[in-house]
């Protein structure tokens, strides 16, 4: 398998943002097999901040993100062979959440995202990371994979900060509490 360099619940992977500091704490991943697409939905954007130096790196991150469009931000390179890209931030109360969505040609194409096709068996298929806290209702369990029906639309939720170190806690900003201090929202 390959090195997978988008990190569905890090924002800035999709962009190829190397040190990515914004993160959702739950991601749901629905791939629609029929339409060729496939969406992530992050909810609840945080930041570990330990230093100014860190506050500064996430506002300027945010800034590439949230102006993604007018600042002709890059996406991943991982992303080439998605034909279709896009991020929508939709406001929910006082926060704002991620909607990205890709369409692919091939079911190959997901392998980026760390899905993989077995065009064998008709099954689509992702590693199991006890870490990741991934749940679905669309797939099961079988040995360190996940597998999920390649003729049916399937979601998973990865919520992969449940158990961080107490450290890492005290250091966690909600985004909404960073951007407040700013003119950026």
């Amino acid at each position: 398998m390959e090195e997978i360099k988008i990190i569905f619940f890090i924002l800035g992977s999709f962009f190829g943002m190397e040190d990515g500091r914004i993160a959702a704490d739950k991601t749901t991943v629905t791939v629609y097999p029929h339409d060729h697409q496939i969406e992530i939905i992050q909810e609840e954007l945080f930041a570990v901040i330990r230093s100014q130096k860190d506050s500064a790196l996430v506002l300027e991150q945010w800034d590439k993100l949230f102006y993604w469009k007018e600042r002709n931000t890059a996406w991943s390179k991982e992303l080439d062979s998605f034909p279709h890209k896009s991020l929508n931030l939709i406001p929910i109360k006082d926060k704002i959440q991620p909607n990205l969505i890709f369409s692919y040609s091939e079911q190959k194409d997901l392998r980026a995202m760390g899905i993989w096709y077995d065009n064998a068996k008709n099954q689509f298929s992702i590693n199991h990371i006890p870490q990741d806290n991934i749940n679905t209702d669309d797939g099961k369990l079988v040995g360190n994979y996940w597998v999920f029906n390649g003729n049916n639309t399937f979601s998973f939720t990865i919520e992969p900060f449940l158990g961080m170190p107490e450290n890492y806690k005290k250091s966690k900003k909600p985004l909404k509490e960073l951007l407040a201090k700013t003119k950026m929202k």
